[in-house]
């Protein structure tokens, strides 16, 4: 089994953190408690880097508004926050506030309590999940207070994107901001350049034809040769440029472009 130079440091690296890790900790092995173990680490999860994105404020939740009306004390009632033509039948917009197609994982919102019965909390949390001991809201009685966080959400889709549990008898609204999302890959937007034409390259010649180069933020990921005959192959290519020996019994053109490539926006 081969390993690289950066490998093998790596490795030194880490076997020297768990020797000191260990000694500091009084658990050298084979003198009580063994070294800790080595976490492996999720690669591509759905909650890992994620991309935030904003959108225009837009109502999704207005208890005051529904048939259901408030929640009512010590109840809870969930909430769909993305992919719904519209939001109308929980009181919020008649429109999808622009998510429609969205694969989030998080929600940005602003919830406001309007006037709880009596003093307490309310907890916003993911659908489905268990309810955490961490208030998102704290109120007086009568009070109207509003609270901005992110509250993550089934992903994939479920039924329900998050659930409210109110101490008190309270009417609600949620306002989307925003949303965390996985990362999606962004297709390269590329071009090719004009062509440089070698024309009148004699029977037993050799021409090289180099290609414009490439716009100002593009990269080339390409070199493009073409001949006018069969019989004359090409014999290098790189970097734009193109040779080739014309074995016809007339003269030939080479021709040469590049492909060039960049990520949108950049």
């Amino acid at each position: 089994m081969k390993y690289s130079v950066r490998a093998i440091s790596a490795m030194v690296v880490a076997l020297a953190f768990f020797s000191e890790s260990a000694h500091a900790a009084g658990s050298v092995p084979g003198e009580g408690t063994p070294p800790p173990r080595i976490t492996p680490q999720t690669i591509g999860a759905l909650g890992n880097d994620l991309v935030y994105t904003p959108v225009a404020a837009c109502r999704i939740v207005d208890t005051r508004s529904t048939a259901a009306g408030a929640i009512a004390a010590g109840a809870t009632r969930s909430f769909v926050g993305i992919n719904a033509s519209s939001f109308a039948s929980q009181g919020g917009s008649s429109t999808n506030c622009g998510t429609l197609g969205l694969n989030a994982t998080g929600l940005s919102v602003i919830v406001t309590a309007i006037t709880p019965s009596l003093p307490g909390h309310a907890i916003v949390y993911p659908f489905g999940t268990p309810q955490p001991a961490i208030f998102s809201i704290t109120y007086a009685a009568g009070a109207v207070i509003s609270n901005s966080m992110t509250v993550q959400i089934p992903n994939p889709l479920s039924s329900f994107d998050f659930t409210i549990y109110s101490v008190a008898q309270s009417h609600y609204t949620v306002d989307i901001v925003g949303y965390l999302a996985p990362p999606v890959a962004t297709a390269l937007q590329c071009l090719e350049t004009a062509n440089t034409d070698l024309s009148l390259v004699a029977n037993g010649g050799t021409g090289n034809a180099v290609a414009p180069a490439c716009p100002v933020g593009y990269i080339q990921t390409a070199t493009n040769c073409e001949t006018t005959s069969w019989l004359m192959p090409i014999v290098y290519f790189q970097s734009g440029t193109c040779s080739a020996r014309n074995g016809d019994s007339t003269a030939q053109t080479l021709r040469s472009s590049r492909t060039c490539c960049r990520i949108p926006g950049r």
